[in-house]
């Protein structure tokens, strides 16, 4: 099995023939959408203000406000910030990886650090800043807390959680199981359908009998 993100897990979990078709046997795509090249758009406006100082296109300027304060918060910045762990859980290159992800906005300062998300789409928390947090813990052993922000850009809000060293066996059992059960359908080369609505309109893989797009 190849490395695993947060996003490919998730597309396991919504389907597992949907994720063998994409992610194995790569012999269907998932075409950009126009929200998934807005959305790319964004992510590039708000890593340059933050980084170069570079202001917002126009039709973005009402996140002026927001990426300001971002850019005003006290530590040392990455943005776009690829991290990459091992089966021991260790940084390692990103070629070599286990499990590794992509975080928009880290902030360093002392002892704490700070990952930030940006989303273009409607308000659905997840885990998956758990997951960054458990990357900024192995490469930085001298955080002790890291401060978690989904930003809502749709609706200006922030969604806020705090993840410290005390909860790193908890955080592991949030992905650990899924990771397994992926391991399995690996070794086993078992990729059941798992129907549901997004099999009519959203699902590239037209050679599924449940799909409704053919």
């Amino acid at each position: 099995m190849k490395s695993w993100t947060y996003s490919s897990l998730d597309k396991y979990l919504t389907c597992p023939k949907q994720y063998y078709h994409l992610k194995v046997a790569k012999d269907y795509v998932d075409p950009p959408s126009e929200h998934t090249i807005w959305g790319e758009k964004v992510h590039t406006a708000l890593e340059e203000f933050v980084r170069d100082g570079v202001a917002l296109p126009e039709e973005m300027s009402k996140w002026t406000g927001i990426a300001t304060k971002l850019a005003n918060l006290p530590g040392e910045k990455f943005v776009e910030q690829k991290l990459s762990i091992d089966r021991n859980f260790q940084p390692c290159a990103w070629s070599d990886a286990w499990s590794r992800g992509i975080i928009d906005l880290l902030i360093t300062h002392k002892n704490v650090a700070v990952v930030v998300d940006y989303k273009t789409g409607k308000r659905k928390p997840s885990d998956q800043l758990w997951l960054y947090a458990l990357y900024v813990f192995a490469y930085y052993p001298h955080i002790e807390s890291v401060q978690t922000a989904f930003v809502w850009l749709g609706t200006r809000k922030i969604d806020k959680e705090t993840v410290t060293r005390n909860d790193i066996p908890e955080a592991w059992q949030r992905f650990l199981p899924v990771v397994k059960k992926l391991e399995l359908s690996h070794e086993q080369d078992n990729w059941p359908a798992k129907p549901s609505g997004l099999c009519r309109q959203w699902c590239p893989v037209l050679s599924c009998i449940h799909n409704g797009r053919k």
